[in-house]
């Protein structure tokens, strides 16, 4: 049988996969390849992902890949990449994404360094939203990481990969052979140590990346995979606002909740982090508007002026 590696040769010289002409190459890695597509009857461009040889060549994994693939189609998130189309070349599968027209945030990182807090704070918020979405339907990403998170051209937030995002039974079963485990640095201190996994572990990977756009670095500093997965359960998390001073005391402990070591410690699910955001934001604009309320005063005919500062009291 024709591997779909060396078919997808074939039809870069034929320019189709299926019904969808092959504009170019926009990655791969351990699971597969992407290529950017043209879908000519929508006049669309899209993303086409095939599985790679050596997962192809296992009947389950294939039976589990398709299904994962129907449950990722399901997910209806604006801030997950979707799902239009899932078939088969030569009997190995691909399926056929949302191409989104931007960049990723860890090229933004790579360009900019770290970000100004509040679009840190913007971008968390729409990663958990789209993450509180696929945790409703017990899916665990698995692989939070700025190159998994993608960014169009009105600063809107596409998660990535849910494609290799296995169900649970799934991933345990990818993790325990070693075939995939995430991204080292990312991972969560239950994941280093082999123990199950569930929403909270992408909460994890999620403050890691938080961390990394308020900072322009990671929380660890070891290079070598084990010693990062080392330095995830036994190091201390850097105190953020030695590395930037513009943190606020509200983001350090969003950020410091995420990061708890003990999953019990953080927040429960996504839902619980998108509302401690809010009330976050709340607080901050129930605190300027009290600064404000006492600094000024409005005159009947709608003008804003500062009041004078009272005279000290005599003693």
């Amino acid at each position: 049988m024709m591997s779909i590696r060396n078919r997808c040769v074939i039809v870069m010289a034929k320019e189709f996969i299926g019904q969808y002409k092959i504009v170019g190459e926009l990655g791969r890695g351990g699971m597969g390849v992407v290529y950017k597509g043209y879908d000519e009857s929508l006049d669309r461009h899209v993303a086409i992902k095939v599985l790679s040889d050596a997962l192809s060549a296992n009947a389950e994994v294939v039976e589990r890949f398709k299904r994962e693939a129907k449950a990722m189609g399901a997910l209806n998130d604006p801030h997950i990449i979707q799902v239009y189309f899932i078939g088969e070349e030569g009997g190995n599968p691909f399926f056929v994404m949302e191409f989104v027209q931007g960049e990723s945030l860890s090229d933004r990182m790579k360009r900019e360094g770290k970000l100004p807090v509040a679009e840190a704070r913007r971008i968390l918020r729409q990663t958990a939203e789209g993450l509180a979405t696929a945790h409703s339907r017990s899916m665990v990403h698995r692989d939070i990481k700025p190159g998994n998170l993608m960014l169009d051209t009105s600063g809107r937030v596409k998660i990535a990969d849910f494609g290799i995002a296995m169900t649970h039974d799934f991933g345990d079963r990818l993790t325990r052979t070693g075939e995939f485990v995430g991204t080292p640095g990312y991972l969560s201190p239950e994941v280093c140590m082999g123990h199950e996994i569930d929403a909270r572990s992408d909460i994890f990977a999620l403050g890691v990346v938080f961390f990394e756009m308020l900072t322009g670095r990671l929380p660890f500093t070891e290079t070598s995979p084990l010693g990062l997965m080392l330095e995830v359960v036994k190091a201390e998390i850097p105190d953020v606002r030695k590395l930037n001073e513009n943190v606020d005391a509200n983001t350090y402990r969003v950020l410091s909740h995420m990061l708890a070591k003990e999953r019990d410690d953080r927040y429960g699910d996504c839902k619980a982090l998108i509302e401690a955001m809010d009330a976050q934001t709340a607080s901050e604009t129930d605190l300027r508007s009290a600064g404000q309320d006492a600094a000024t005063i409005i005159t009947g005919a709608g003008a804003t002026v500062a009041m004078p500062t009272p005279p000290p009291q005599p003693a």
